[in-house]
């Protein structure tokens, strides 16, 4: 991490994971929507197609790890961490009970990286699987169970289609599924029904759009597959409890 105070203007990246794990530092980190504060010994993935900045008052130090989607291909990590929606890491861990293990993992990657000695990108990957185990310790989650495909490929057809179709039947037919099935699956291993997650899509998406882009809500109700800024509007306030122009001049 770059030893400055700096203030950055909202970015993304489509094609690569970006980790930063802090020792040091203070200030405000924008990811989409959600603004955590910065504290020493905090870690933060930034997934990608989500949009972060920085306002530091604080020099940070620490460890910015970016990872291209072509270096975790065929690894066990690839379909957890490229899986655009739903997430499946928090953006943000707080680490002061055990970050000694972690430093000594980012010094590690970095020591393997600036040596290049032979096979140093598979001991990268290694200290990268013992990272990401740990993070799931952190939230308690063991992942024994994986996705199924049916899910797998309902996730990445929903990010490809949400903003033109919003209903479950569409999702099932092209899955060549049954809508009863899909709805099944979801229900099993996320606790909720296929028409939830499309809708928790389209919010999340929603939000973002209200929060970067300098388009009117007319303008985002049509991007995102509604009639009118009147349907946009009732459908963001039965899902947030506020209306699109009051979020995006609260949030802002």
């Amino acid at each position: 991490m770059k030893e400055v105070i700096k203030t950055t203007n909202p970015h993304g990246h489509k094609e690569y994971l970006e980790i930063i794990y802090l020792e040091e530092g203070a200030g405000i980190h924008q990811i989409d929507f959600n603004r955590f504060s910065v504290s020493p010994h905090s870690l933060y993935l930034v997934m990608p197609g989500q949009i972060h900045s920085w306002a530091l008052t604080e020099i940070p130090k620490g460890y910015v790890v970016m990872i291209q989607k072509d270096f975790l291909l065929d690894h066990p990590l690839y379909d957890t961490l490229f899986q655009a929606f739903p997430l499946s890491f928090p953006n943000i861990f707080q680490l002061a009970e055990t970050e000694g293990i972690f430093a000594d993992i980012f010094r590690n990657i970095e020591k393997e990286y600036v040596h290049g000695e032979t096979n140093y990108e598979a001991v990268i990957q290694t200290y990268l699987l013992l990272l990401f185990n740990l993070l799931k310790r952190q939230i308690k989650s063991e992942q024994a169970n994986p996705n199924p495909a049916l899910l797998k490929n309902f996730f990445a057809m929903l990010d490809a289609e949400f903003r033109a179709n919003h209903e479950t039947g569409f999702y099932a037919d092209r899955l060549n599924t049954t809508s009863k099935t899909l709805n099944t699956t979801c229900k099993k291993h996320l606790g909720k029904t296929t028409g939830a997650v499309i809708n928790e899509k389209l919010t999340a998406e929603s939000k973002k759009l209200l929060l970067y882009s300098p388009k009117n809500l007319t303008e985002i109700a049509f991007e995102l597959g509604f009639s009118d800024s009147s349907h946009f509007n009732k459908f963001f306030r039965r899902q947030t409890g506020v209306l699109p122009g009051v979020y995006r001049k609260g949030i802002s």
